[in-house]
């Protein structure tokens, strides 16, 4: 849950030898997008992401209402 007067944010999670920055924005009620979670700027469907343990770090975007 985001409380009400946070409009974002992030999480830096380190899965064995690779960090994961995660940033959690609170978007309008009514605005439009195609999907609410990115990975490496790249669109997910669904609301999970794969962790792969390659040693880089990657940056993961999601979208709530």
């Amino acid at each position: 849950r985001l409380p009400k007067t946070w409009t974002t944010y992030k999480i830096h999670y380190r899965y064995r030898q690779t960090v994961y920055h995660i940033t959690i924005t609170r978007v309008a009620a009514d605005s439009t997008g195609t999907s609410p979670l990115t990975l490496d700027g790249q669109e997910l469907s669904g609301t999970t992401f794969p962790l792969v343990d390659d040693r880089l770090e990657h940056a993961v975007e999601l979208r709530i209402r």
